[in-house]
């Protein structure tokens, strides 16, 4: 399929920003962050038969709903000052873009996931310095279905961050409201930032290709695999497909009001040191319910800013020593599950599937299925990683 861009445009707040609202300083937590780009997609059947006239009035309000959305979302659509370490919110916008596919929206949801194609379907810049700290791409495909991506800088935000933006741009579009309250954007007066915590990250690995595949865990499947995987301690359907990465909304004893903004979530190691030729699935489970209800016990405890800060700090730094220094026997998981990703409904219907985007590294990232109780688990392997996984007889077992 080929991808030819149409129309690349900044999309700016409706309103204009106040003056007093025009520098938002980043949080400690925020400094520790990757200054790259993350994202998903959201894949959208056709559901009329009009699809030039549709597509046309699809985009009109596309454009005109997240105009108006950026109003209460302002510092996305500022650039960010690493000098400063904060975001200028000077309504400079947002980038949209609106792309042609030549080919169907269902041969690329019924077959593989080509990697390159995702790519062009969600491209982004390639430095942050000037550019803009969100990339909407808006992919129209012959049926006349599409995919929206969304792709944001990683300082900017979390994914719980991203997806309360979708819900309230597809709330407006839908519904033709701009009645939205601006969400809490004070993280960095509980966790003020310290220009030092800004670590430096290696650049990703070269010379080996990766491939997104999908592997859809049904609700049914995670029952069993439950049951095989802990008989005696109850470990959730998330711990069982191994999620890592853990949003610290709601697990900490700290004042974070419920609709602040930022990135507020934390990274766990897991080390397991069983024998490669006699893995236990069941003492595999184990270690990771162990770990994850230690971090949760400890963070649960936290009843200051400072401590919260100090232990996000060493686990990042304990992630990113264990990546660069062991990196081919490191996997990182990140979960995305409890997110209404399903509910973006921009008024053609709710999305028939949700993936994240590409990146070139090794790593599982995990999905409610749009089925009831499910998990899609979106692993970027190696072209000989991924015909050994699929050949592995308790994925066969357990995926469809």
């Amino acid at each position: 399929m080929k991808v030819e861009v149409q129309i690349k445009k900044l999309i700016k707040p409706s309103a204009p920003t106040p003056n007093h609202r025009r520098k938002l300083n980043i949080s400690c937590i925020d400094e520790l962050q990757h200054p790259g780009y993350a994202g998903f997609l959201f894949y959208y059947r056709v559901d009329g038969e009009n699809h030039e006239d549709d597509i046309l009035q699809r985009l009109r309000r596309l454009e005109e709903s997240l105009s108006e959305t950026l109003v209460s979302f302002y510092p996305l659509a500022g650039r960010y000052v690493e000098e400063g370490l904060f975001i200028d919110c000077n309504d400079q916008g947002v980038e949209f873009v609106h792309t042609r596919v030549n080919g169907q929206l269902d041969h690329l949801l019924r077959g593989d996931f080509d990697t390159d194609l995702l790519g062009c379907l969600s491209e982004f810049p390639v430095g942050l310095a000037g550019n803009p700290l969100v990339v909407v791409q808006v992919n129209v495909f012959e049926c006349g279905g599409l995919v929206i991506s969304l792709r944001s800088c990683h300082k900017l935000g979390d994914m719980s961050a991203m997806a309360t933006f979708m819900n309230s741009w597809a709330t407006v579009c839908r519904s033709r409201t701009n009645e939205l309250a601006s969400p809490y954007f004070g993280l960095s007066s509980l966790f003020p930032g310290k220009g030092s915590e800004a670590t430096r990250w290696l650049p990703l690995r070269g010379g080996v290709k990766f491939m997104m595949n999908r592997f859809v865990f049904s609700g049914a499947a995670l029952s069993r695999l439950k049951s095989a995987a802990a008989k005696q301690v109850r470990i959730s359907r998330v711990e069982v497909v191994c999620a890592l990465s853990m949003n610290l909304r709601g697990k900490v004893n700290l004042p974070i009001p419920t609709d602040a903004f930022g990135n507020f979530y934390t990274m766990v190691v897991a080390r397991h040191m069983m024998d490669p030729d006699n893995l236990n699935l069941e003492a595999f489970a184990r270690a990771i319910h162990g770990t994850l209800a230690t971090a949760k016990a400890r963070y649960a405890a936290v009843a200051d800013g400072e401590s919260c800060v100090d232990m996000v700090r060493d686990s990042t730094r304990e992630s990113k020593e264990w990546a660069q220094n062991d990196g081919e026997n490191v996997v990182a998981f990140s979960s995305w599950c409890g997110f209404p990703f399903y509910d973006i409904d921009f008024g053609w219907g709710k999305p028939d599937l949700v993936s994240n985007t590409c990146i070139p590294v090794r790593m599982v990232f995990l999905i409610d299925s749009k089925s009831e109780g499910g998990i899609d688990a979106w692993i970027n392997l190696s072209q000989e990683e991924k015909v050994l996984f699929e050949q592995d007889p308790d994925i066969v077992t357990f995926t469809s």
